[in-house]
Parts: C-alpha cells; structure tokens; sequence
C-alpha cells in the first residue's frame, strides 16, 4: 500500500508540475518545478524538471556551389548572440568554422573554440536551449553526435559579393 501511495504522490506531483503557477520555484521558462504533496500525515517533495535541446540538422551546400559556380562572400560582425528560432541548420566548413542558416536564407559563420573541429559536426550540432533563448559566444555549448563539446568564439554574417 505505502508503494501504491509514493506512486501516486510522483505522479500526482508531475501533473501538479503545469498548474503550479505562483510556486515558489516554478518559472515559465522550463526551469525546475519543486512540488509538495501531503497525503495522510505525511509530506512528499517531488522535483519535475525540464530540459529543451535544440538540433540544428546537417545541410547541404547551395545548388550553385554544387553546379561548380562558387559564391564570395564577404564576412561582417553581426553580434555575439544569435536567436535560436531564427536557426533551421548548420554545417561544417572548413577546419574550425560551422556554417548556420537562418529561416531568412541568411549564413552566420561561428568560429569554434581552440580544439575544436568542424568536421565532428557533419551530422549536425545540439545546443541546450538557454532561459534568454539566445546561442551566445563564450557562454552556450554546441554538442555534436559524436561527443564533441565545443565553445564558439565569434559569429559573423556572410554577405554575398556580386560576380565579377
């Protein structure tokens, strides 16, 4: 009966989790809920937690770099935070740079940390999503699928240069 009981406090305290708005403890923002429950006499603490992770899939070169008709560009500062919602992708270029792109068709070069190489991101890159949703520069850590933990070290924007 007492393991029916503990049972039913944790899963009565993950619905309560939602609606304990105004608890001390509970944000909006996914950051741990802490949830007490009396039942009969006795008091039971059950802590429900969240965690957002952000994948940004591997893509592919544009068409007109693939048809042999390479773009320049040129590189300008853009900031040291990016918003995350504006990001659909990523890719590997070169030996210590990811490319991302935006949902506006924008490239955003991110220079990695010391050690770190491009090429573990081939299948793409994990960032947590941080509680300002902002992927920031010597702040946030990009995860790879195979293991890799890197820190960026500057973004820029990639404007693209008429053909001469």
């Amino acid at each position: 009966m007492r393991q029916l009981t503990i049972v039913f406090v944790f899963i009565a305290a993950a619905l309560a989790g939602s609606a304990a708005i105004g608890r001390a403890g509970f944000s909006a923002l996914s950051l741990p809920s802490q949830v007490h429950l009396m039942l009969g006499d006795q008091w039971f603490q059950a802590r429900v937690q969240q965690r957002v992770i952000i994948r940004l899939p591997s893509t592919p070169a544009p068409a007109s770099v693939k048809a042999g008709k390479p773009i320049k560009y040129k590189e300008e500062k853009i900031g040291k935070c990016l918003v995350m919602s504006r990001l659909v992708g990523s890719r590997p270029e070169g030996k210590d740079r990811l490319e991302f792109l935006t949902r506006d068709r924008q490239i955003i070069r991110a220079y990695l940390g010391d050690g770190c190489l491009a090429r573990e991101f081939y299948a793409g890159a994990y960032v947590e999503r941080s509680i300002d949703g902002k992927l920031c520069v010597d702040r946030d850590i990009l995860h790879a699928r195979t293991g890799a933990k890197c820190e960026i070290d500057k973004f820029r924007v990639l404007i693209p240069q008429p053909g001469k």
